[in-house]
């Protein structure tokens, strides 16, 4: 039987969510680490919806993202109900299971042939694009009413968007036999994604995660990732920056490339799911990689739908004796999106993990630090 450990006194918090992470990058001394359990989908029970009317009612997606944060505390949204919203601009027809996340129809891909390539910017046009529109106003509305929360605004890349338009078995061929035209054909997707990011940063968006999934050992070689993703997700980042917003990558296969993935692509914080690619603890990727970037997570998705809250906040405590005096920083939080069928108690447990255990927070000395700011 799990004995419930008693908890210390949470912390008496005086600082906002942007203050807190801001406050983080620039190493100031905080009331407790930020913590971000990465609700998306799952705050759809709060109004008891299914995954198709959480998807295809933006309203109600909007109330729900903002009353779970309001509920839970967390410090930032990063608000998109699925990763089919910018295929749907591209004229895919996206599929809304109740009970599952929305996938673009796998017998009728948009890109039917490595000549629809040349064609992909034709495919595109606003004036259809509802799903990309509404998360938008999205994150213009979520400014407005939580105008002290780190809003959070994303696109999945051009070959995530690409692999949503065309068959994978195809598209996996076309990495070997079609180079040529997928690179003309993620030139265009990336002027068109450039377009999204500056229209959601224009309202409200402070950061911008983008998945940089293949960049990982179990889906695609190094080298290939360099030749065929890397160099469109560099123009992506260079631009976020350029727009003055925090540029973020996200994780969650084996393996992930930092090396490559911190040189070419230069991001303020990753969220990884897995050990980085040559590493083999977390103390190493701490010592190796603390002091080039922000680590977000490393929560298990599995612990958190299945876990009892005191054992959610017994490995928050653990997992922040050993990032949370990471030089460049630490977040709190799940290490991928938070399942959408686990229970929200545990949300609730990871912010009652950073009032608790992660109080009195500085970048470099970890919780429960008493000295001066900044050292």
């Amino acid at each position: 039987m799990l004995k419930a450990e008693k908890l210390p006194k949470e912390c008496k918090e005086y600082m906002t969510p942007m203050e807190r992470i801001t406050g983080l990058i620039s190493r100031k001394k905080l009331d407790r680490v930020p913590c971000f359990p990465f609700v998306s989908a799952a705050a759809a029970q709060l109004r008891r919806l299914n995954y198709g009317e959480y998807a295809t009612k933006p309203d109600l997606f909007l109330r729900c993202q903002i009353e779970a944060q309001q509920l839970f505390g967390y410090d930032g949204i990063t608000a998109m109900p699925d990763l089919c919203v910018e295929a749907q601009g591209f004229g895919a027809k996206i599929i809304y299971p109740p009970d599952n996340a929305a996938y673009p129809d796998p017998y009728n891909p948009v890109l039917k042939s490595p000549d629809d390539y040349k064609n992909i910017g034709k495919l595109f046009d606003w004036s259809h694009a509802d799903r990309m529109k509404n998360q938008i106003r999205v994150v213009k509305t979520i400014k407005e009413e939580l105008p002290d929360l780190m809003i959070g605004g994303m696109t999945i890349g051009p070959l995530g968007l690409i692999s949503r338009l065309r068959n994978i078995n195809e598209l996996v061929r076309d990495f070997t036999h079609h180079k040529d035209k997928l690179h003309e054909a993620q030139e265009i997707v990336t002027d068109i994604q450039i377009e999204y990011i500056e229209k959601q940063i224009e309202a409200g968006a402070r950061t911008i995660m983008v998945p940089v999934v293949l960049a990982e050992r179990e889906l695609m070689s190094k080298e290939m990732w360099l030749e065929l993703d890397m160099p469109y997700q560099k123009k992506i980042a260079n631009f976020v920056r350029k727009k003055g917003a925090f540029y973020m990558v996200h994780t969650c296969g084996r393996g992930p490339y930092f090396d490559p993935i911190i040189e070419h692509l230069r991001p303020v914080l990753i969220q990884n799911a897995f050990l980085p690619d040559g590493i083999k603890t977390e103390q190493e990727m701490v010592e190796k990689y603390g002091k080039k970037l922000i680590f977000l997570g490393f929560l298990s998705v599995s612990l958190l739908a299945w876990a009892h809250p005191y054992e959610v906040i017994a490995e928050c405590k653990r997992q922040l004796e050993v990032f949370g005096k990471s030089p460049a920083g630490y977040i709190l939080g799940a290490s991928c999106e938070y399942p959408p069928y686990a229970p929200l108690y545990n949300a609730m447990a990871v912010v009652k993990a950073a009032r608790t255990y992660g109080k009195n927070f500085q970048t470099g000395k970890g919780a429960n630090y008493e000295g001066e700011e900044g050292g």
